[in-house]
Parts: structure tokens; sequence; C-alpha cells
């Protein structure tokens, strides 16, 4: 015999599944009886209110409410997805088209050209009266023109690119610095020059130059028109270059082109799943089949809250019992042999609760005096020399004395005595000196920890052998 006076007991949870799957047949009654309350009534509810004409009346106004509400949601959210669409497809075909977005921020290839714009305005010495200086808007006029949708319609039919991709290349600024002191004392203001510069980028340096060229080329043709208009003036071009830069405002122009495009796309998946989860409103049925259908639906849900309610009050009952569950426990709590296991009823046990039975190894000889030989031999194994042996235990005193004479059928030699729980018994008390050993009957449901572990060490405080434990499986 193993020693364990420790007496540790955990939750097995397999245990608790077939404590819970052993009470089928209560889990089945209160399944049964909530799925007939719920179903039941709530399909007489919906009886009573297929048959109420104010009832039907609001019904149906609420789907209609409801209806309205759906077909709304359901035409902004189509026209959303439409007006993005068209946008990915505008900023895919801006993305894929642009020449500014293909460039590399790295190797930006410019050309450029600064104009001097000289009017014949003079400073009058001496005069209260100064004629008017035109040069400003003169300068105006020109960087207007060179900028206008008409001008850059031109310049791309002549360098065969598409205008909204031209005018992205071209950049016009006019000349200034800082010089001078402010009227309010503080030193610097900005003044603004002669010179208007205009710059053109491009993946290559040649198409750069071929743009710069076709823009002067009309900016002479504006010349005589401007002059007219505003008033006589020369244009000199002063300086002319092309090489190649680095542009970081390029590469977040780039970057902030991307991220437009993945936000658009991110939003057409958003909006298409909220349109997908928009589920159109049914209308009210107050008829038979909706009668039945509440009813079946309710008579589901109570069904499977019958089968959680009844499971949870098992696994308390379960988690918070005393009672020995199974012979394995006894062996594994207190280190006891296991003598056998005997049937607590002679009842044969239905199809379901003998296939749990196998399932969870509890296997029972329903064979009395076949059951009984294995119980003499494990006892007659076990207790060695000690043939004086005390059957006892925490079951019925009918059922040890049964048990004395199953054994004593087969058992030569051994002196057999039946002593009923010695914890209320006396006269079990006085036995025990006598044994020389102790055989222990517990039965599962019965039989408590507690009490166990009382008889146990009423037996150790005498010095007397435990044989073994024979368990009633019940």
């Amino acid at each position: 015999m193993e020693s364990n006076n420790g007496y540790g007991q955990g939750i097995d949870l397999k245990d608790l599944m077939f404590a819970i799957l052993r009470k089928w047949r209560t889990v089945l009654v209160v399944a049964v009886v909530l799925a007939a309350a719920l179903g039941g009534g709530k399909a007489l509810q919906a009886f009573r209110a297929s048959q109420d004409v104010e009832t039907q009346t609001e019904a149906k106004d609420a789907y209609e409410r409801e209806l309205d509400s759906y077909t709304t949601a359901k035409e902004s959210g189509e026209r959303e997805i439409e007006n993005i669409n068209v946008d990915i497809e505008a900023q895919q075909t801006y993305m894929d088209e642009s020449v500014l977005m293909k460039m590399s921020p790295y190797d930006v290839c410019e050309a450029s050209a600064d104009l001097f714009i000289k009017t014949d305005y003079q400073v009058m010495p001496g005069m209260v009266y100064q004629n008017a200086d035109y040069t400003d808007s003169i300068l105006q006029a020109y960087q207007s023109a060179v900028t206008s949708a008409a001008l850059q319609e031109n310049v791309a039919k002549t360098v065969s690119l598409e205008p909204q991709y031209l005018k992205e290349l071209i950049s016009v600024k006019r000349g200034s610095f800082t010089s001078g002191t402010a009227a309010d004392g503080t030193a610097g203001y900005a003044r603004y020059t002669n010179l208007l510069t205009i710059k053109v980028r491009y993946s290559d340096k040649e198409k750069a130059q071929e743009i710069l060229d076709a823009i002067l080329s009309n900016v002479t043709g504006l010349q005589e028109q401007i002059a007219a208009t505003i008033g006589p003036h020369t244009v000199s071009i002063v300086n002319q270059a092309v090489g190649s830069t680095v542009d970081t405002d390029l590469a977040k122009q780039q970057k902030d082109a991307r991220d437009q495009l993945t936000d658009l796309q991110q939003s057409l998946s958003d909006k298409e799943a909220a349109l997908k989860d928009l589920k159109e409103p049914s209308a009210p049925s107050l008829g038979k089949s909706a009668v039945v259908k509440a009813g079946v639906k309710y008579a589901v849900l109570g069904g499977v809250l019958g089968v959680f309610v009844v499971a949870f009050c098992i696994s308390a009952v379960f988690v918070m019992s005393d009672k020995v569950y199974a012979a394995k426990d006894i062996r594994r709590r207190y280190g006891l042999d296991l003598l056998g296991t005997v049937a607590a009823s002679d009842k044969k046990l239905g199809a379901l609760d003998a296939w749990l039975a196998r399932l969870e190894g509890r296997r029972v000889d329903k064979d009395a005096a076949k059951n009984g030989a294995l119980l003499a031999a494990n006892v007659e194994n076990y207790a060695g020399e000690h043939k004086k042996l005390l059957i006892t235990g925490l079951v019925p005193e009918e059922r040890l004395k049964d048990m004395v004479k199953i054994l004593q059928k087969t058992l030569e030699g051994y002196e057999l005595s039946a002593g009923a729980n010695m914890l209320e018994d006396a006269e079990t008390l006085k036995k025990l000196p006598e044994c020389e050993g102790v055989v222990l009957v517990e039965q599962t449901g019965v039989s408590s920890y507690v009490d166990m572990t009382q008889e146990i060490e009423k037996i150790k405080s005498m010095g007397k052998a435990i044989v073994g434990c024979i368990v009633v499986e019940g």
C-alpha cells in the first residue's frame, strides 16, 4: 500500500464532463420543459398579436420606417462607393500618366530662363507729379500668361503632352531681394526686380529644354499684345541653363499621392463592407407561419438554455461536493489499493448508460459469482499474513454483511467480520483492536472524503493494516 498523507484533491475536467453526461435524463427533461415553456409562451404571444388590429398597424408602420431608412442608407452608400471608384480611377490614372509622379526626386532635370522686362519709365527729378510706373503690371501680365491654360495648351500640343500633366512641370517666379529699412524702422524689406524666372522640370534634359523653348516662343508672341494693352517694354533673356538637381519636396509630393490612393482604397473597402452588412428589414408576418416560426425559435432557445442551466448546476454540485465520485479517486487521494468494484444495483443499465460507463472506464461485472471470486482473490493477494479481517466502511451495514458472505464463499482460512460505520458504531470500534487487517467498502455518491479521512486515521492510529478498498459503483 502506498503512503499518501497529503490527501490532496483536484478537479478532473474529464470526470466533470462525464458527471454531466451521466445525468442526461435530467438534462433532457429540463431542456424539454424549458423548450415547451418558452416556445409555447412565445407562440401564444405571437398568436394574440396576429389577432390584434392595432398591433398589426404598428408593425406595418414600423416596417415602413425601417424600410425607408434602409433604402436611404443603401442609396447613399452606393453613391459614395461610385464616387470613390471614380476618384480611385482618376488618382490611379494620374499616378500612371503624370510625368511628375514618374520622375526620380534625386535626378530631376531642370531647364530655366531669366527674362528681363525693361520699360521706359524714368523718375523726373524735381517734379511733384511723376508718370505712372507700369512695370509691376507688365511683369504680372507675363506671369499670368505663362501659367494660363490657353498658353499651356498651346505648349502641350507643341511638345506632345497632356495640359494637366504639363502644368505641374512649370513654375514662374518674379525675382526679389531684401534691402533698405522698413517704415517702422526695422531693417530689411522685400523688393521685386524686373526679372521673371521660368523653370521646367522633366525626366530628361532634352525634353525639359524643348518645353522651355516652346514657352519662350509663346512669350515672344505676347510682347506686342501686352505692350499695346499696358505699355511699351522690351523682353530680354539674360540667363538660360539646363541641368540636374535633387528635389526633396517632389519625394514628399509623390508619397502624398500614393497615400491618397491608399486612403481611397481603404475607404472603398470600408464602404463596401458597411453596405454588405446593411440588412433589408423583413416584412411583418403575423400569420400562422409567423406564430409557428416564433414558437420554434424560442423552443430551440429554451432547450439550449435548459442544457446550460442543468450543466451549470451539475458542475457546481460536482465542484462543491465532498462525495467520492469514482474508484480511481480513492486510490489517487489516499493511495489505497483497489480490490475491485461492485454494482450498487442489480438493475441492468440502458444502452446509453452502458456506453457512457464504458467510455468513462467504469467496468463492473454483473456476474455476482465471478465478481465475488475476483474480489476474494485480490483480498487474498493483498492481505498477506493477515487472516483476521474486519470488513467496514461508510456504506449501509446490510451491504457490509452481504460483502462478507460473498468473500467468505471463496476465502478459506480467513476470519471475516462485518462492522458498521466506525464513526457511528461503537461495536465496530471494539472489533478494530481484535482484527489484523481492515478491508474498506465505500460507495460513490455516498461516502464522503471527510468521513473517509477520519476512518483511515482511526485505523492507522490503532496500527492496523488497510488491505485495500472495495468500491460500490452507484
